[in-house]
């Protein structure tokens, strides 16, 4: 009977040592909003609680229904974890549906990631396919043989905490405008260099659509665009630059760009 309570012990023991080992190590996908038809970047970071890891191994799965893995490039930790250097193993593999890493920071033991907060492993390239709210989330169903995801301790593998992150897919919306219409009434005339340059010179009212003022398209704001639309209206010179004569939209534009627009 007393062997048995021993034998007990010592499982009780090494279960309890074995979870403690689990909370202590912590990967978390960030979060983040992209636009559809557009894309953005999500980071991989962790947190080391427990001992000295000598590597580490995961996969980060998305919903292809709504998003698209389209890179995964080394963190600023894995960039320059094995004192200052990149690790000597590091295997990155990207598909549609999500991304694997593996990385041995020194075979020969030369280095390790002491305990500390905030690491980043890996930061993710996404584009949106679809509206709505979607996760990326640790997996280990990706690659061939499939890639556990274990951050390695004294030898040992272990499944770490492991934290989704949540992307919102929104649709932008981009307000029509007409390029040198900065009083946004719909049309380009003198009032619209009046306009510029006493918002410029004389303290007069901002224009509800800032974008617009650049008249000569060069990508400033100045005296030249109410000297243009003068010259365009009165001298024979040429013509604002698209969107020109009528609304739209310009590359580059956010949605914040001419929500007052007179189109």
């Amino acid at each position: 009977m007393r062997k048995l309570f021993q034998t007990m012990a010592l499982l009780l023991v090494v279960f309890t040592a074995n979870f403690a080992v689990a909370q202590d190590y912590v990967m978390s996908v960030s979060s983040g909003t992209m636009n559809v038809g557009g894309g953005g970047d999500l980071s991989i970071t962790f947190d080391n609680n427990g001992g000295d890891v000598q590597g580490w191994s995961y996969g980060a799965c998305n919903d292809t229904a709504m998003l698209t893995c389209t890179g995964a490039a080394d963190g600023s930790t894995t960039a320059t974890v094995k004192n200052g250097s990149p690790p000597d193993f590091n295997q990155i593999s990207v598909f549609d549906e999500g991304f694997t890493c593996g990385v041995v920071i020194c075979f020969t033991g030369c280095a390790t990631l002491a305990p500390g907060t905030g690491y980043e492993l890996n930061v993710a390239s996404y584009s949106c396919t679809a509206e709505g709210s979607t996760s990326v989330s640790f997996c280990d169903s990706l690659g061939s043989p499939a890639v556990a995801t274990v951050v390695v301790v004294g030898g040992a593998s272990v499944a770490p905490i492991q934290n989704s992150g949540t992307v919102d897919c929104s649709v932008v919306v981009l307000h029509d405008w007409i390029r040198g219409d900065a009083n946004g009434d719909s049309t380009v005339n003198i009032g619209d260099g009046i306009w510029i340059i006493g918002e410029l010179f004389l303290g007069g009212a901002a224009s509800s659509c800032a974008v617009s003022r650049d008249s000569n398209g060069d990508g400033n704001v100045d005296a030249a665009d109410a000297v243009h639309i003068f010259s365009y209206r009165f001298l024979n010179g040429p013509m604002p630059s698209a969107p020109f004569p009528g609304c739209g939209q310009v590359s580059g534009q956010t949605p914040e760009d001419c929500e007052g627009s007179g189109c």
